[in-house]
């Protein structure tokens, strides 16, 4: 099977790589300008089996090859946006190949993108989360109580390549699942989750954000209103609704304090991972939330406040 990944982060390799690594032919599709690297990509699993994957020549292209049988899109949140020069790519998968998303969406983008593109996509919840490393390896974990989990096929045209992805990745090592609705499960959860990794962003680190009361509480009122935003678009994952649920000012601080002892590398992966990284990701997210709140009726003050601040300290 030949599948086009969009995107060489941290989830375009953990995917891209354990496909190639069970059989599959794998292109990335990365800027023009990278299409001439030579370097490997390099994956390390943290938990479970602890593999070692290493794709000593990744195949680079600009675009979608011809012959694509399926493509995963695994970029920012940002650069889906209309007008952006990624939705132009997009347009040239075949209309036999799924356009399978990765990438947390919401309504309202979710929709102005297959407007751009004229056609539908499949929205799906990677079961993977990782950091890329000062080595440039790309360390990452896997749960078997969060797998991946794909929607129904967008048309019956891309059916059968859709039936054939899921097999390839349960023989790659990635348990994923089919899950009709997974396009409002992952609008629900990622409005809930927000806050608490844009958070991370606004303060430039976990510590810094615990040792700042203001920004502190703020994070907290607004992880309660998205939380209750999300519950109002759907159904949230019941990973998200158990923290969003308990997360507190004295719940809070005392788990990262039990998570540096007991898992140093987790916070490590949050610090790397959702601050600079993603600050782009996070200004675009936050007004869409905001104006998914607008649009229900749902006021966050506090969201606005958090968002203001993630302005107000531009990042490398």
């Amino acid at each position: 099977m030949h599948v086009t990944v969009l995107g060489a982060g941290v989830l375009g390799r953990v995917y891209g790589i354990r496909l190639a690594a069970a059989g599959d032919r794998v292109t990335f599709v990365v800027r023009a300008e990278r299409v001439a690297e030579a370097s490997p990509f390099i994956l390390e699993q943290v938990n479970g089996a602890r593999r070692r994957d290493e794709l000593a020549s990744p195949t680079r292209a600009a675009r979608i090859p011809g012959d694509a049988g399926v493509v995963l899109v695994a970029v920012r949140f940002d650069q889906l946006a209309p007008g952006t020069p990624l939705l132009d790519v997009m347009k040239e998968a075949p209309l036999t190949a799924p356009i399978v998303v990765l990438t947390p969406m919401l309504p309202g983008p979710h929709a102005a993108v297959e407007q751009a593109l004229g056609r539908k996509l499949t929205a799906a919840m990677p079961g993977a989360a990782g950091y890329l490393d000062d080595r440039d390896v790309v360390r990452y974990w896997l749960t078997a109580l969060a797998p991946t989990l794909v929607d129904d096929p967008a048309s019956s045209r891309e059916a059968p390549a859709l039936d054939a992805l899921l097999l390839r990745l349960g023989k790659a090592g990635l348990p994923t699942h089919r899950e009709p609705g997974v396009a409002t499960l992952n609008a629900a959860t990622t409005t809930a989750f927000y806050p608490l990794i844009a958070a991370i962003d606004a303060g430039g680190g976990i510590d810094r954000l615990l040792a700042d009361p203001d920004l502190f509480a703020t994070t907290i009122a607004a992880a309660r209103e998205s939380a209750a935003l999300g519950q109002q678009i759907g159904k949230v994952a019941s990973w998200a609704h158990l923290l969003t649920r308990f997360v507190g000012p004295y719940t809070l601080k005392p788990a990262v304090k039990l998570a540096r002892s007991l898992a140093p590398e987790a916070l490590r992966y949050a610090d790397t991972h959702f601050g600079p990284k993603l600050h782009a990701q996070h200004l675009a997210m936050g007004e869409a939330i905001l104006a998914l709140g607008r649009e229900r009726g749902h006021a966050m003050p506090a969201l606005e406040k958090l968002l203001d601040k993630i302005k107000s300290e531009p990042r490398a």
